[in-house]
This record gives structure tokens, C-alpha cells and sequence, in this order.
């Protein structure tokens, strides 16, 4: 039977010509990620484009772990009150994403954090009986099936847990460890702490996390908006695949992080093209609703809140319900917004920002 993993501590071994094949790539990812940085500080959409980047990086990192809510499954929630166990997860991701980001403006990123974070992860959801906030005090392991001897991976035994998770704790808050782009770090912290699997359930969630947080702690990103799940999830199998290749008695370290590095360019692009894409749109509705006589105020409203009711608007904008509902129902008939068919308590919907989110 397979025994438990037993990682080298932090920092890693790399070759020379390695480091500066990375350092090179860690450049690239450098530069399109502060091009991104600069549109959004610019951009005046900004506040909408972080809660809705926030959102699909909670929808994707849980997709990864096989949930299957979508940005169609979060709204409708947000609208009807009504959940489910995968929307739950999302939104308890999000919620631990704004609390970890809160936190660092006076808190390292340390164990303390981790509790905190894992409690709100698995709160009201599947996992909410498995020790949340609590380093695991028996073996886990991952594998396709109930039974150990199913195993792709078992990681440190128990009681090896705190002393792995303070050589972590080190290498992120004492940067005298390993001089190295703090891009590359985040790859090499992200890994390790999946390595160390210290929680019974949530760790590639609360691991996810932690790759934001620290290109946030570290000044590479300037606010919450930057994340690595879309691009995860898109190449699960060869994430998890070289994951894997970590662990074993010569670890490919130069592989994943040069994964992680591609993954990280390819996502900035991304943003980039999205941000664009939702600016260009947002644009295109001031004219529009100047063209028509709808209160300009509307369109960043709808761009903040795509699903919603007359009421929403109503008390946004402090206007009367009936000036609300002859405004948004301009926009109904110039195509922009769509609604369901009840003739009470109507919602609509705005579903181009969801379509650029979705590209």
C-alpha cells in the first residue's frame, strides 16, 4: 500500500539556466498583469469588473473541486434568496476571498488566517461537518474513489501537519528564503500547501485563495481582481497531473512553475479582453440611453446589479417605482434588458455582461 508523502521543507532546489527561464517568463507575466492593473485603476467600470471577476473566480476555483453552479445559478440566488449546496460554495469562496483581502491591511498570511478562511469555506455547505478552521488530526488523502488503497496521492501524516505549515508560514512572510519573483513564489506556496492538504476538505479552494492573496500582499496585484481558476480549470487534468509530479523524490518544480507562469500570462490576456469588451459595452449604453431619453444613472446600475427588480432600481436611484419601470422598460424594448413572464414581481435581466464574462 502507498505510504504517506514526505515533502522537502521550503525553499525549493532549482538549476541556474531554470531560475532563469522562469525569471524570464516571470517578466512577461509581470508586464501583462500591471497592463491589466493600469486599464482597471483607469477604467470607469472598475468596481463592477472586481465584483464580477471575484465572482467567476469563485464560480471557477469550485468548478475545479466539481460543482456545477454557474454565473446564471449565483445571480438567480442573489435575486430569489433560494440556494443550493453549489451555490452556497460559491458564495461562501467569495465571502472568504473579500475576508482574506480585508484581513492583509493588518494580518499576515499565516495559520491564524487559514483557520479563518477555511471556517468560512465550509460553512452551510458539504464539507461544514469536516473540522472546519482546524488543522486535520487524522490521515486524508486524494483519489478517485472512498478507499486509501484508491490513492493518487496521501499526503504528510498528521502529525507532521503544523510543522510543514510553519516551514510555509516562513517562506511567505520571510522573503530572506528565497529571493525569487514573487509570481514564481505564489506557484511554489500554492503547490506546497496542496502538498500538505492540512485541512479535511476545502484545501484546493483555500489553496486558490492563497495564490491572490499573496500577489496582493506582495504588491503585484493592486486590488482582488487577478485570478489563476479560469485558466486551472480549463487544464484541470494537467494542473492536478503536474501537482502530482511534485511528489515524488525529484520533484519537476521547473514544470509546474512554468505552467503556472503560461497560466498566469494567458489569464492576464484574458482580463485585459474582457475589460475592454465590458467598457466598450458600457459605452455604447450611455449613448444609447442619451439617444433615448433613459436616465444615464441606469446603465451602471444594471452593469452592478444584471439581474433585478423594479424595487432595486427604485431605491438605487431614489426615484419613484414608476419612473423606474418606464426606464427600465425602454431599455426592455431597445432589446438591452429582458424579463421573465410574471406580470407581479417581474425581474429582469442583463445578460451581455455575462456573455463577455463567459467569452
Amino acid at each position: 500500500m502507498k505510504k504517506p508523502f514526505i515533502p522537502n521543507k521550503l525553499p525549493i532546489d532549482l538549476e541556474a539556466t531554470d531560475t532563469i527561464k522562469l525569471m524570464q517568463l516571470a517578466i512577461n507575466a509581470r508586464v501583462k498583469i500591471q497592463e491589466f492593473n493600469t486599464l482597471l485603476e483607469r477604467s470607469i467600470v472598475s468596481e463592477s469588473v472586481i465584483m464580477y471577476f471575484s465572482m467567476h473566480e469563485s464560480i471557477e476555483s469550485t468548478k475545479i473541486e466539481g460543482t456545477q453552479a454557474t454565473f446564471d445559478d449565483v445571480l438567480e440566488s442573489e435575486l430569489t434568496g433560494e440556494t443550493s449546496n453549489d451555490v452556497q460554495e460559491v458564495v461562501n469562496y467569495l465571502s472568504a476571498l473579500n475576508h482574506g483581502s480585508a484581513r492583509l491591511k493588518s494580518f499576515p498570511i499565516s495559520t491564524r488566517l487559514f483557520h479563518e478562511l477555511h471556517s468560512i469555506i465550509l460553512q452551510k455547505s458539504r464539507g461544514q461537518h469536516r473540522s472546519p478552521g482546524e488543522y486535520r488530526k487524522i490521515q486524508n488523502f486524494i483519489g478517485p474513489t472512498s478507499d486509501i488503497k484508491d490513492a493518487t496521492y496521501i499526503p504528510p501524516e498528521p502529525h507532521l501537519v503544523n510543522d510543514y505549515i510553519s516551514n510555509l508560514e516562513n517562506y511567505i512572510n520571510d522573503d530572506s528564503m528565497h529571493d525569487i519573483d514573487p509570481i514564481i513564489k505564489a506557484g511554489i506556496i500554492h503547490a506546497q500547501f496542496e502538498s500538505i492538504h492540512p485541512y479535511l476538505d476545502g484545501n484546493g479552494r483555500l489553496g486558490r485563495i492563497l495564490i491572490i492573496l499573496y500577489l496582493l500582499d506582495k504588491k503585484v496585484i493592486s486590488k482582488p481582481s487577478f485570478f489563476l481558476s479560469e485558466e486551472l480549470e480549463k487544464n484541470k487534468f494537467k494542473y492536478y497531473g503536474l501537482l502530482n509530479n511534485l511528489r515524488n523524490e525529484t520533484p519537476s518544480w521547473y514544470n509546474w512553475l512554468e505552467f503556472f507562469l503560461n497560466s498566469s500570462i494567458n489569464q492576464a490576456n484574458k482580463y485585459v479582453d474582457k475589460l475592454l469588451k465590458i467598457e466598450s459595452r458600457y459605452n455604447e449604453l450611455l449613448v444609447l440611453a442619451n439617444e433615448h431619453q433613459v436616465r444615464p444613472d441606469l446603465i451602471p446600475n444594471i452593469f452592478k446589479k444584471p439581474y433585478f427588480k423594479i424595487s432595486d432600481i427604485q431605491s438605487a436611484l431614489d426615484i419613484s417605482y414608476n419612473t423606474a419601470n418606464r426606464h427600465v422598460n425602454k431599455l426592455v424594448s431597445l432589446g438591452v434588458l429582458f424579463h421573465d413572464d410574471k406580470q407581479r414581481n417581474r425581474s429582469y435581466r442583463f445578460y451581455d455582461i455575462l456573455d463577455i464574462l463567459n467569452s
